[in-house]
């Protein structure tokens, strides 16, 4: 493997796609009847907590991911319903997503979604826009359908930096040859392993510890300026 391969770890809510890619995939499982219309109903609501909170309250990610496992769900509608919310954000995405993906392959990185939405729509994203893959909250899958038991969620305490372990592990590589952008307090527990963080129009959550560390605050003006400058250093070095 060429040992001046590097990985950028992108989330996809906020940084990219504005809102909320949970929400949008649970309107659209209700609508197509792919889950029981209350377990649906249930989940958003609580999406709906979080989305009016600038701090989430304890343990509101882990009841999200609990009323999220449809439990009963067919792999087949689940799939078909992200194929429907990939195609109706491919208009959404900020306008400078395109640069900045074309900026970081030209520089040598392998660029990965780690988000806290669901699996299936997070894989779409990264099938639809060229990247190396993706991983959201995976959710145990028998006999074609959903059994309710939530595999990985990277969206709860330690979900990403399970994930980024893994995947250091798997490659070989020490996180140190890693860029992540993110901007939620999930992205919080990575940014301290990784080479080069950017907190993207951080929340209340990651604003706080950003304001303490070498970390890159952007938006969505500058976001391309940032990371130009970071991977510059990094080619200089």
């Amino acid at each position: 493997m060429n040992r001046a391969t590097k990985y950028a770890i992108l989330d996809l809510d906020g940084p990219l796609l504005p809102g909320h890619t949970m929400r949008h995939y649970v309107h659209i499982l209700i609508d197509d009847g792919a889950c029981d219309r209350q377990a649906g109903l249930s989940c958003l609501e609580a999406i709906g907590q979080l989305a009016a909170t600038e701090k989430a309250p304890p343990g509101l990610m882990d009841e999200i991911y609990r009323r999220y496992a449809m439990k009963g769900a067919s792999v087949e509608q689940t799939r078909f319903a992200a194929e429907k919310i990939c195609r109706a954000s491919r208009g959404k995405l900020f306008s400078f997503v395109p640069e900045l993906l074309s900026l970081l392959r030209g520089s040598g990185y392998r660029i990965y979604l780690l988000s806290g939405s669901p699996d299936f729509p997070v894989q779409e994203a990264a099938i639809d826009l060229g990247l190396t893959g993706g991983h959201g909250a995976v959710v145990e899958v028998a006999d074609g359908r959903l059994t309710g038991r939530l595999l990985s969620a990277p969206g709860a305490a330690g979900g990403k930096l399970a994930f980024m372990r893994c995947l250091a592990e798997a490659t070989g590589f020490g996180t140190e040859n890693f860029l992540a952008i993110g901007n939620s307090a999930s992205d919080a527990e990575i940014f301290p392993c990784v080479g080069k963080a950017v907190a993207f129009e951080p929340d209340a959550e990651l604003k706080r510890p950003a304001a303490g560390q070498r970390w890159q605050v952007a938006d969505r003006r500058s976001i391309l300026r940032v990371c130009a400058r970071l991977v510059a250093r990094t080619a200089a070095a």
